[in-house]
């Protein structure tokens, strides 16, 4: 990432965890979210020029404010900036709007600190009634891509609720941005040999969490779609290692 941040590449000598809440005009619903992560985690929120700014909550919680929307995949980037800054080692990134369960911050947390170079990435049960048919063939339709163009079998790659190895993350080739960033990020890491880690987290959809979510089906699907048959062009043509060379900064 050419304006990503630089952390240390030596190995830390402990895992140090935070939150990071991405927020774009979720002032009614990020409260709860911080609120509801375990005692004594540090949360960096960074809201994305909301309308309604979020508020800013208690000395273990850090926000950073926009001027205005620059788009998920820039909330991130400054999320992780702040992290590596305040010298923690791995984000728990999860969404503002309520539909990642704050309470399972720690079961993430575990996961990281017993692999600390993987990202451990949150894996939705769509079996339940409540998961619109839209969301669930998108989540299929991802899965497939990704499947094929890095021979990795994971059950959800569309889920936000992931925790981040900053060193590791900070060194892969990332060119897109907004929703597009979490799967390139996700493809890229898989080239580069960066182990992915499942999770199982329930599928929260209800009508506040899908009126407070800013996924964009059509556009956002188009360049879903751009961006994999791109990669599995790659993916056909091209030797493992030079994959690897594409996605990691040296």
């Amino acid at each position: 990432m050419g304006d990503s941040f630089q952390v240390q590449s030596e190995p830390p000598p402990c895992v140090r965890i935070c939150a990071l809440v991405p927020c774009h005009n979720n002032a009614d619903t990020v409260r709860g979210v911080v609120r509801g992560l375990p005692a004594g985690t540090f949360a960096i929120v960074v809201d994305d020029g909301s309308d309604v700014p979020a508020p800013a909550q208690s000395p273990m919680c850090e926000v950073l404010r926009f001027p205005r929307n620059r788009g998920k995949a820039e909330a991130l980037k400054a999320g992780f900036a702040e992290a590596a800054a305040r010298g923690f080692t791995h984000a728990v990134a999860l969404d503002a709007d309520g539909q990642h369960p704050p309470e399972l911050f720690g079961k993430f947390a575990e996961a990281a600190r017993a692999n600390p170079g993987a990202i451990i990435a949150g894996v939705r049960d769509f079996s339940g009634k409540s998961v619109p048919p839209a969301r669930r063939f998108m989540n299929k339709f991802s899965n497939f891509w990704f499947r094929f163009e890095t021979s990795v079998d994971l059950g959800d790659t569309q889920c936000g609720y992931r925790c981040y190895p900053l060193e590791k993350v900070s060194r892969l080739k990332i060119s897109r941005g907004g929703f597009a960033y979490e799967a390139e990020l996700l493809v890229r890491a898989a080239w580069a040999g960066i182990e992915i880690i499942p999770v199982e987290v329930p599928a929260i959809y209800t009508e506040e969490s899908l009126r407070a979510s800013h996924y964009r089906p059509i556009a956002d699907t188009a360049r879903f779609s751009a961006m994999n048959a791109g990669f599995a062009f790659m993916s056909l043509v091209l030797p493992r290692k030079f994959l690897r060379r594409l996605s990691v900064a040296e």
